[in-house]
């Protein structure tokens, strides 16, 4: 069975973008402020999993919430 050797990668390009959202990262966030764990950005959109459709109005469902940056980005990132 061949063994499995893992590589050094070349580290990502360190933009300006980049260099902001690792910043953001290292500060400290308040206890009460959502923040998206993979890009730093405070911004959430809510939105509801499984709803239905009864009688012509939409119900049910479960709510949440996902990083609006990251959802630019075309990633579905969920916050809390």
């Amino acid at each position: 069975m061949p063994k499995f050797h893992v590589i050094p990668g070349t580290p990502t390009p360190l933009t300006e973008a980049e260099q902001v959202r690792q910043r953001i990262r290292a500060m400290p966030k308040p206890c009460a402020l959502l923040q998206c764990h993979r890009c730093g950005g405070r911004e959430a959109i809510q939105t509801k999993v499984g709803m239905v459709f009864k009688d012509g109005r939409a119900s049910g469902g479960t709510k949440q919430l996902l990083c609006a940056l990251c959802m630019l980005k075309g990633e579905r990132v969920v916050l809390g």
